[in-house]
């Protein structure tokens, strides 16, 4: 199978799509790590692994610490010997306006998506370079991260900083052979489901008019994961991928879409005329295509 004689750990794989992927990755061969703070969930998700014939140990650790993401890691070594592919899945949703929100709100989502998922990566790529081997890191992420999302700001900025992170680890760890991509799924799970329906229903507006499926099942977003795990997919790295019901996409890395020089140095005065002429430009090309 694709993923034979792999060791992969899934955070947050009591349920939803770090469940789903857990299945998945072991469906394709690989042993697994069930990692969740809710001992029942991961439990069972492992269980329901090893009756399916797959090989699933759960692991509890609450990977928000160094010490708790180091003992995933360790879970891993300690069960299979080794660790090939991290999956940074675990998440939490605090949501709340950002002027009322409260700095435990803040700081629980900052641990949970934005230090969890550098933690794991630390302890997973130092056993990876150890082994020598190379490996594969996949960090779930957000378009909350990618174009922002009213109500939540914590989760944004810690999906955001995840996107910096992936792009950063790429470039640290590719002499290694391990690969460091990032996930955007589109996907109706428990944690999306905590959404109002009228905020759900206003960014779903622009699919009305289309037979295309935009929020799909966990179950969708795990072939991307699986692939990206496997030894095929070691040309690709650094990249942001879309994965939701009938559409796959990649997203661009940021760029500058204008640039201007002054020598010398800029003034208020420059930047207002630069600014000025900047808008009406921009509203004579909309003018031009009416």
């Amino acid at each position: 199978m694709l993923l034979s004689n792999k060791v992969a750990l899934v955070t947050g794989a009591g349920q939803g799509i770090g469940a789903t992927l857990a299945r998945a990755l072991a469906d394709a061969g690989a042993s697994v790590i069930v990692n969740d703070i809710n001992h029942g969930k991961a439990d069972e998700v492992a269980h329901a692994i090893a009756a399916a014939g797959g090989r699933a140990v759960a692991q509890h650790s609450d990977i928000s610490t160094f010490g708790g993401a180091d003992a995933a890691v360790q879970a891993a070594i300690d069960a299979y010997g080794r660790i090939d592919i991290l999956v940074n899945n675990a998440g939490i949703l605090r949501d709340r306006m950002s002027y009322n929100m409260t700095e435990s709100e803040w700081d629980q989502v900052i641990a949970v998506c934005l230090k969890g998922t550098f933690a794991c990566a630390r302890a997973a790529i130092r056993e990876m370079r150890r082994i020598g081997e190379g490996g594969r890191i996949i960090n779930i992420a957000s378009r909350s991260g990618l174009r922002g999302s009213i109500g939540q700001a914590n989760y944004a900025a810690a999906k955001a900083g995840v996107l910096g992170l992936t792009r950063t680890l790429c470039q640290e760890v590719s002499k290694f052979g391990i690969t460091v991509n990032a996930i955007s799924p589109r996907a109706v799970t428990d944690m999306t489901n905590s959404i109002p329906e009228h905020v759900r229903k206003k960014k779903d507006a622009s699919w009305a008019d289309t037979s295309v499926v935009r929020r799909g099942t966990p179950e969708q977003i795990a072939p991307a994961v699986v692939y990206l795990a496997s030894g095929e997919a070691e040309w690709i790295t650094g990249q942001v991928i879309g994965i939701g019901g009938d559409k796959l996409s990649l997203w661009s890395h940021p760029k500058e879409v204008a640039e201007a020089f002054i020598f010398g140095g800029w003034s208020v005065e420059n930047m207002r005329e630069m600014f000025r002429a900047s808008v009406a430009s921009e509203l004579q090309s909309v003018g031009n295509k009416d």
